[in-house]
């Protein structure tokens, strides 16, 4: 995925989160099914697990692969 995809996935899964947290549900829907409130909390956490990882990961590989020649051209 590119950063700017996981950011936005990421946002909203936050912002699910958020809103789900503050109604206070007793009960969740999920992909058109009813489920426990934590397991959907617990959904969206990932979510937004997996796109902070993937944007960590995408931010390193773009340092490791940044040319190292205008580095020390400038040094």
């Amino acid at each position: 995925m590119t950063k700017p995809f996981t950011i936005v996935i990421g946002i909203l899964a936050l912002g699910a989160l958020i809103v789900n947290i503050y109604m206070n549900p007793k009960v969740s829907h999920l992909f058109g099914k009813e489920i426990n409130d934590w397991l959907y909390r617990a959904f969206w956490l990932l979510i937004v697990g997996v796109c902070v990882y993937n944007y960590i990961y995408i931010e390193q590989n773009t340092l490791k692969n940044r040319p190292k020649s205008k580095l020390k051209s400038k040094i």
